[in-house]
């Protein structure tokens, strides 16, 4: 068997480089958090120790009428070829006279998992609402490298494995470089609005960004007041568009914005001529980034029907809201896996600009196994 180590900033990274080079059959023995010194300072990485396989070529011993003929120096060889494969110290040789195989030493058993414990952990995957193929999936690897899963890691070995599943992606914009307009969609009640002001807030508090806001949702009452009133508290520009033939002129307003956020009516997935009006007033403007915003708290079966129907709107990429309001969080593992969408963002809570984060993988797959939503 061949074993390599492999580090990286991120479980996922980890994981993507072990695959890389050893390809799809790896698995993983063990994983840790390092301390590593980079160009920035001493900074958390993680360590996977992965192994794999290899081809061994079975030697046969000639004999001379019924006699063996292996020389000291043959014998030796083959020796150290066996002490590789079982990657142990050599102690002893040991011989069978009668058959002339080397028989190897005694070593310690190794604690494995039990099927009680697999189904432990089976168990509260099904509980938690993930799907039944992604399970299988799960357990199917860890009954391939279950020699070298035991109870103290087969934990953080179903988090890698899960977290290897879930695609991320990341929002970056360069101070006064090209404007870039991004838009938020999704049904209502998840949190747009919110979720707009945290970034926009954000972007100029942290970023030091020039931004800009445009309200299109004119339909839910109090929705242009809540926005307007947080525009005026942090001190950033917002406009409104009643009709989609306004937004170029309202787009030419901001022509001095590094980026333009655009809060749109939620929209119910069953009403196609609703999402299509919402596309009116965004193809008028060409969109750098759509993101569709998705509630932690709604069903499996439901997010599948969200994410399918507002595929109309053209969006790259998921946000993550209620977090925090969540009870389990298979149903997004779920979502992500089927419809290959990345997330971008998670908000666990109303605070602006407080709670939101970037998507991490490891997270998202801890969040699933553990239920909880705390780092």
């Amino acid at each position: 068997m061949k074993v390599k180590k492999f580090v990286a900033p991120t479980l996922k990274e980890a994981s993507t480089l072990m695959k890389k080079e050893l390809g799809s059959e790896a698995f993983i023995l063990s994983t840790r958090v390092i301390n590593k010194r980079t160009d920035l300072g001493i900074q958390k990485h993680f360590e996977i120790t992965s192994g794999i396989e290899e081809d061994i070529d079975i030697i046969s011993a000639e004999t001379n009428a019924g006699n063996t003929i292996i020389g000291s120096s043959f014998s030796d060889e083959l020796m150290k070829l066996q002490q590789k494969v079982i990657g142990k110290e050599r102690v002893n040789k040991n011989y069978d006279e009668n058959e002339s195989i080397i028989i190897a030493p005694k070593t310690k058993k190794r604690e494995t998992i039990s099927s009680e414990k697999l189904k432990e952990y089976v168990d509260r995957l099904i509980h938690h609402e993930v799907s039944k193929p992604i399970i299988k999936t799960i357990v199917n690897q860890i009954k391939k490298s279950k020699e070298f899963i035991n109870p103290s890691n087969i934990e953080d070995y179903i988090i890698t494995s899960l977290s290897s599943l879930i695609p991320t992606t990341s929002f970056e914009i360069k101070k006064r470089g090209k404007q870039k307009i991004v838009a938020i969609v999704g049904p209502t009640g998840v949190g747009k609005t919110t979720c707009i002001a945290k970034l926009a807030a954000i972007s100029k508090i942290l970023n030091n960004l020039k931004i800009g806001i445009i309200s299109i949702d004119t339909y839910r009452l109090g929705a242009i007041d809540q926005l307007r009133i947080f525009s005026e508290v942090s001190n950033i520009d917002m406009l409104v568009a009643y009709e989609a033939k306004e937004m170029p002129g309202l787009i030419k307003k901001f022509s001095d914005k590094d980026l333009i956020f655009i809060d749109t009516a939620g929209r119910g997935q069953k009403n196609r001529k609703e999402l299509e009006k919402t596309k009116e007033f965004l193809d008028v403007v060409q969109t750098d980034k759509t993101y569709l915003a998705i509630s932690a708290t709604n069903s499996t079966k439901n997010l599948e029907d969200v994410v399918k129907k507002f595929e109309l709107l053209d969006y790259s990429a998921l946000i993550l809201t209620k977090i925090d309001e969540g009870v389990v969080f298979g149903n997004i593992l779920n979502v992500v896996v089927n419809s290959g969408k990345p997330l971008i963002y998670l908000t666990n809570g109303q605070v602006i600009p407080d709670d939101i984060i970037a998507a991490d993988s490891d997270f998202i797959a801890k969040m699933v196994v553990t239920g909880e939503t705390s780092s």
